[in-house]
């Protein structure tokens, strides 16, 4: 081999561990990309999955506490809604009592009311099945006075008519005086399965209703 060509052939081998090196250096330098490129791929691939997961969470505490509150307000609804059909239907359990019954609520409700003599008022139907000692009954329960000779448009209950002014001591007068503890004994009855006596809630007339007559 002439001396050129070793020359030559030294000039090429050089180069070839040059671009051996280099290309070593890049291969190199790539693996440390793509696994640089791959770890901050994963890493941004679990913040985003932890993210979602988050969001996920979320929105299932989200839905769970609107289905809750929904289920809450439709409970409190159903539950108004019976509490107030209940009350409605009082004054119908009450005048459906037994004659005896009826008025043994009358004469308690008497005990309750401020003015001791008058004239009672009662409705067409309760004048036409009146007890002959409902006078004497309502005097023992506090109350002298005389039967008027009208009927009153009440559903039950009764009048106190003294002078100018006027007990109202109806059935309905009564109920409304009373509500919100009869609310809360229908609750507790409906709803609570205890068990209680209505007649305490409705006999005292808890001054009643006074009504100032012109």
């Amino acid at each position: 081999m002439t001396n050129d060509n070793k020359l030559f052939e030294s000039i090429i081998n050089s180069g070839k561990e040059q671009a051996d090196s280099i290309i070593a250096e890049a291969e190199k330098k790539a693996a440390e990309i793509k696994s640089e490129a791959e770890k901050k791929a994963e890493a941004e691939a679990e913040e985003i999955k932890k993210s979602a997961q988050e969001k996920a969470i979320n929105l299932k505490n989200s839905a769970l506490s609107s289905a809750s509150l929904t289920t809450r307000n439709a409970v409190l609804q159903a539950k108004r809604s019976e509490i107030n059909k209940t009350l409605e239907g009082m004054v119908e359990y009450i005048t459906a009592l037994d004659d005896k019954s009826y008025f043994d609520f009358i004469y308690k409700t008497a005990e309750n009311v401020d003015e001791k003599s008058g004239t009672v008022l009662l409705n067409k139907k309760d004048k036409e099945r009146l007890p002959s000692d409902f006078t004497d009954k309502m005097k023992k329960a506090g109350i002298d006075a005389n039967i008027g000779d009208e009927a009153v448009d009440i559903p039950g209950g009764f009048i106190l008519r003294c002078g100018e002014i006027e007990t109202n001591c109806s059935l309905d007068a009564l109920i409304e005086d009373r509500k919100n503890e009869l609310e809360d004994f229908i609750n507790q009855s409906l709803f609570e399965k205890k068990s209680f006596s209505l007649l305490p809630i409705l006999k005292p007339c808890l001054r009643a209703k006074i009504l100032i007559r012109f």
